[in-house]
């Protein structure tokens, strides 16, 4: 069965054809769906949105992860806005003494993930170096504040805030000075900002976001089937720049040339 997946709420999408429908269910926020598709493999797909798939969990990952981390001199603590998959704390856990905080609102995606995507996720959440909330993004920063709580790196692992995303209000004005508090002065945030040849506009807004709030505001991206071409990462600091240094732990996609790559890829498009 051949199944169109959206790529924007504008009508926008491509076509795979679905080998296996694995699970699908709704929950308080979305629909969640998880199948084998032809080439892509095992995809994770919320409101019809594919998120991420087997072909692809590497080079997103890794690269959303290890180019950030990478730049930062000391990383104790990593928040992680988003992420009910479980990819990306997965990385984030290579690090040894790196204490890692994933939020995410929808418990069911979080299930799911743990009972099917366990083969991606190397079962990270049996690993008890990751404290997981289910909870409103906003509001746990808001309590992380109040207990004057800082974070080496925040990253934005949500999906695209379109007008009936969960994550619609995370990438406010309001929210990224939220985040800013309890970012340590050395620190980073990163957002994945979609793809910038169907939504250009998404990157664009939330570079224009970060310059009203920190010194530095970056951006760098990878080139993905699953995703539809080229898709970016945009970054923000008051003291930090990215650029390419040395990877400190195992990966299987990223590696210096294409560290290279993912940070002139944007300027190619």
């Amino acid at each position: 069965m051949y199944i169109k997946y959206n790529l924007d709420d504008q009508g926008i999408g491509h076509v795979f054809k679905r080998n296996n429908l694995i699970v699908k269910e709704t929950s308080k926020y979305q629909t969640i769906e998880i199948s084998e598709l032809e080439i892509l493999g095992k995809v994770l797909v919320l409101d019809n949105i594919i998120q991420l798939s087997e072909l692809d969990c590497d080079r997103y990952h890794e690269a959303f992860a290890h180019i950030p981390v990478s730049n930062l001199t000391a990383c104790e603590r990593a928040l992680i806005l988003g992420g009910g998959d479980g990819i990306l704390a997965k990385e984030l856990l290579k690090y040894p003494n790196l204490k890692v905080d994933m939020v995410d609102i929808d418990e069911k995606v979080c299930n799911l993930s743990k009972q099917y995507l366990f083969d991606l996720n190397d079962n990270v959440f049996e690993n008890e170096e990751l404290n997981l909330y289910i909870d409103d993004a906003l509001n746990f920063c808001k309590k992380a504040k109040e207990r004057d709580l800082k974070y080496d790196i925040i990253f934005a692992d949500i999906t695209d805030p379109h007008p009936e995303s969960p994550s619609r209000s995370l990438l406010s004005d309001s929210s990224i000075e939220l985040y800013k508090s309890i970012l340590n002065k050395s620190g980073l945030l990163v957002s994945q900002t979609d793809n910038v040849q169907i939504a250009p506009n998404h990157s664009k807004n939330i570079k224009n976001k970060f310059n009203k709030h920190f010194n530095n505001v970056g951006e760098y991206g990878i080139v993905a089937l699953t995703l539809s071409s080229v898709f970016s990462f945009v970054y923000a600091s008051d003291s930090k720049t990215i650029e390419e240094k040395p990877i400190s732990v195992n990966t299987n996609w990223l590696n210096k040339k294409r560290f290279t790559h993912c940070l002139n890829i944007l300027d190619l498009h």
